[in-house]
């Protein structure tokens, strides 16, 4: 599970990233309290920032996670939060979990936002696998 957590990198970032929209990194501290994490997105017709803080980290003995939530966001998001746990499973096994909320300036945008989030969480697990199976 250590081990895991310690690859939640920069390239590992990348790694996770859809196709689309094409994720530029400008800023990643890293993965502990008050750091700071700043993607460009390249949505064809503008390059908006989303900048998320850390504002939680914990690495225990059988479970590690970290929060980030958002502080200049795009899409009309007013709010995100995104939690990334990794939980012990034995001594050879971690499972993730990745919770996300957000809320937007309106409900029906919530509602047609809410495919593309889900959609971002599912394309990560085939790479989670790859990337973090040793």
């Amino acid at each position: 599970m250590k081990d895991v957590w310690t690859q939640f990198d920069s390239a590992l970032l990348k790694k996770l990233s859809p196709p689309f929209p094409q994720v530029r990194i400008v800023q990643f501290d890293g993965c502990q309290t008050g750091d700071i994490v700043t993607l460009e997105l390249n949505l064809l017709v503008a390059k908006p920032l989303w900048t998320s803080k850390i504002t939680d980290s914990v690495q225990g003995e059988q479970a590690c996670y970290f929060v980030d939530e958002g502080v200049e966001m795009p899409l009309g998001l007013t709010a995100w939060r995104h939690a990334h746990r990794m939980e012990k499973r034995d001594a050879e096994s971690t499972y993730i979990v990745d919770h996300i909320s957000f809320k937007s300036k309106n409900w029906l945008l919530d509602y047609l936002l809410l495919p593309l989030f889900w959609g971002m969480i599912v394309y990560r697990i085939p790479f989670y696998k790859l990337y973090l199976n040793k």
